[in-house]
């Protein structure tokens, strides 16, 4: 992260269908920053990463060139199949605390009909090459999604599922000879384990089975952004990083972090949320002997996934400011209200852009959002000239 060329890179946490938040913060962003709202980020962003339905949605902004407002509306047609317009937590927690998997299958018709519409085909590359060429003509921007192995990568590294040639040092996810189409991309990141089955490459005799990274410690991909920035612009390059959150640090109430605390802060909440969830529940679990202890293996995930969201963020903060660059880190996390709203509930749509819109209305969202407009609107109007 050097004193040269301005690089301007967009990290999106995973946060289920609050994933919206992530889409209106952008909006309102872009839009300071353009003066417009038809501008997509794609011509603002050199590199857009995400994990989960982050990553869906930096397919949607950077493998697509989607505008905001055309995100949006693509993000709610996708979210709806994949829990249902109207949510039955009480059904989806009974299902969940036995071990059964959400179906998929009308996720991935609708992902097919919509990867289609916009590319021209349902099984178009990431990365397209000359002879497998689709409709998408802009080249402004990079995109990565992210993806772990179900054997043996926890905690070690992501995978990075590329629309561009790997950088060097890079490493591609097995079998080396695939060519990974946008929707094996998505459908692979969103592969969360509570929800969805993983997803399944064959390759001859050979299967490998990809899921979602968030519960391997990657929900907040804004390192392994950094990491990728690092490999594929110039040494000298000046590195802006815009972190997306989904207000997940909000499962954890009134949680103090710290580097290292994790312990601590998961343990401190885990056993109430075992309760809410059984709470929803009710009657449905009393045929299930051990439903206490699930829940609170399931809560314990769903907190550590928070906690690991945010002490990512801290270690990053903690990069940018060894180097003397917090002024080029700009991190965007609701700190109130989306914790009470389910990761999956896509009936909570006008909670989501309210709460949202109130943070962007309230003093620290304009302080938050006025730094990074002042930091890149400069540089996007030098670019126009």
């Amino acid at each position: 992260m050097g004193d040269g060329t301005p690089r301007f890179v967009l990290s999106i946490d995973g946060g289920g269908f609050r994933g919206l938040a992530c889409l209106q913060i952008l909006r309102h962003l872009t839009e300071d920053i353009t003066g417009d709202d038809e501008t997509p980020p794609c011509q603002i962003f050199d590199l857009i990463c995400g994990t989960s339905t982050g990553g869906l949605i930096a397919i949607l902004l950077g493998r697509f060139g989607l505008t905001c407002k055309e995100a949006i509306k693509v993000y709610k047609e996708l979210g709806a199949t994949m829990f249902g317009g109207e949510a039955d937590w009480g059904r989806i927690w009974r299902d969940i605390i036995q071990g059964d998997r959400l179906s998929s299958t009308m996720f991935e018709k609708k992902l097919e009909e919509i990867t289609e519409r916009y590319t021209g085909r349902k099984d178009a590359l990431m990365k397209p090459g000359k002879r497998d060429p689709d409709t998408i003509v802009h080249e402004s921007t990079k995109t990565f999604v992210t993806v772990v192995s179900t054997i043996g990568s926890a905690g070690v590294d992501a995978y990075r599922i590329r629309s561009y040639p790997r950088p060097r040092g890079g490493v591609d996810p097995s079998p080396d000879d695939h060519g990974w189409t946008i929707f094996e991309g998505v459908r692979g990141t969103c592969a969360t384990p509570l929800y969805f089955p993983p997803l399944q490459i064959q390759s001859g005799r050979t299967s490998y089975t990809f899921q979602d990274a968030g519960s391997s410690g990657f929900n907040n991909p804004a390192k392994i952004a950094i990491n990728e920035a690092e490999k594929l612009f110039a040494y000298d390059a000046t590195i802006t990083l815009v972190s997306l959150g989904a207000g997940l640090r909000n499962l954890l109430k009134d949680g103090q972090f710290a580097l290292g605390a994790r312990e601590e802060v998961t343990e401190k909440h885990v056993e109430s949320y075992t309760q809410q969830i059984l709470s929803i529940t009710e009657k449905l679990v009393t045929k299930i002997h051990n439903a206490p202890e699930v829940a609170k293996r399931v809560a314990h995930q769903l907190l550590e996934v928070a906690t690991d969201t945010e002490i990512s963020h801290l270690h990053v903060s903690a990069q940018f400011e060894s180097q003397d660059q917090q002024q080029n880190y700009h991190r965007f996390n609701p700190p109130q209200g989306l914790g009470d709203i389910e990761l999956a509930d896509c009936s909570k749509e006008v909670e989501i852009t309210e709460t949202t819109r109130a943070w962007l209305n309230s003093a620290d969202g304009k302080h938050d959002i006025s730094l990074a407009v002042d930091k890149m609107k400069l540089h996007y109007e030098l670019q126009q000239t």
